[in-house]
């Protein structure tokens, strides 16, 4: 455990990972704001999250595997995510009087601790959304998780977990600061752009969900399907190649070796054949941290957290022809297997 290179892996791409996946919550809290307290509202969501991180690194490196969020659990508040994203980003253009009800409010008994409503219903989104953060985690947090349920400690699950949230703070704290600091004339612009980003961050949170779901609908599974409809395509007349140089056959089973990067997969794409064994083996290079690292390949009922250095021999038959999707559990990376 080198808490240094997890700290600065939190700075590099955890940053900008988690800043996708969570980025949203604290611009649409920031930009539905109707006073300065941008500055304010970025400290309370970073400290809650800091201290929520910390506590589950604890649990999870206590109780080890038997507390981690299951796919579904994750795919849930993924999408809750996506949801709240878009419905603040129509709330800021005021595209429906609806959306304007779409507020955090605390409960009674927590303005009765404070003293001041306002002050309450300040404190309370920023709270509850850097609390949420657990349940939507990025890939290279999933990642962090997988890391700490080896270390079979409560002391390191939270170290580890603390120095991986520290080192994506900055990230976070540029966009609060970027929104603290838009002058009343740029607001209208600020107002445009950050509901353009929400709505981005909106689609690109849903368009993973239809990847992990391995769904048609998904942008990689439509575009290629798109493009063959426009002119002047032609159906192409030549025999499909069965042999597939990535696949090797032994013993009548299909072994293929699937490399593990943060970079994503490699091969992306292989094929073969139906109603024959295969066996597919996840190989993940030492210092991987990215959510590829979270395999899915949902139509085979596999899910594989890798922590580096992993080898992991996964066996199925597939018994349907097509094209399936196998991807990180955020749909961040992807690849296909066409079963012929």
């Amino acid at each position: 455990m080198n808490l240094w290179l997890i700290f600065l892996t939190g700075l590099t791409s955890g940053g900008v990972t988690c800043a996708a996946m969570q980025g949203g919550l604290l611009a649409s809290v920031i930009a539905n704001e109707k006073d300065s307290s941008a500055t304010a509202s970025t400290t309370i969501f970073l400290v809650t999250k800091f201290i929520i991180h910390v506590i589950f690194g604890a649990l999870l490196g206590l109780l080890g595997s038997s507390i981690s969020l299951s796919l579904s659990t994750r795919l849930f508040f993924q999408g809750f995510a996506a949801v709240f994203m878009f419905a603040s980003a129509m709330n800021l253009l005021n595209a429906h009087p609806i959306f304007r009800y779409l507020a955090f409010q605390p409960p009674k008994f927590a303005r009765g601790l404070i003293k001041s409503n306002s002050k309450a219903g300040t404190l309370f989104a920023p709270a509850l959304l850097g609390f949420l953060t657990i349940l939507i985690p990025c890939g290279v947090t999933q990642a962090m998780e997988v890391l700490v349920i080896g270390s079979g400690s409560a002391l390191n699950g939270a170290l580890i977990m603390g120095a991986f949230i520290l080192g994506t703070t900055p990230m976070f704290v540029l966009i609060g600061f970027a929104a603290s600091r838009v002058s009343d004339t740029s607001k209208k612009y600020f107002t445009y752009t950050a509901a353009a980003l929400l709505i981005g961050m909106a689609l690109y949170s849903f368009n993973g969900i239809l990847q992990v779901l391995d769904s048609g609908y998904s942008l990689q599974r439509l575009g290629p399907k798109i493009v063959k409809l426009l002119p002047p395509y032609e159906k192409s007349t030549s025999p499909i190649v069965v042999k597939d140089p990535n696949v090797k056959n032994e013993s009548g089973v299909q072994k293929v070796t699937i490399s593990v990067s943060n970079g994503g997969y490699s091969p992306k794409a292989f094929r073969v054949k139906k109603d024959v064994p295969v066996e597919l083996t996840l190989e993940a290079g030492a210092g991987v941290y990215s959510c590829a690292t979270a395999f899915t390949f949902r139509e085979f009922k596999i899910v594989d957290y890798l922590k580096p250095g992993d080898s992991n021999v996964h066996t199925f038959t597939p018994t349907e022809k097509g094209i399936f999707t196998f991807a990180c559990s955020m749909g961040m990376y992807s690849g296909t297997m066409e079963v012929i």
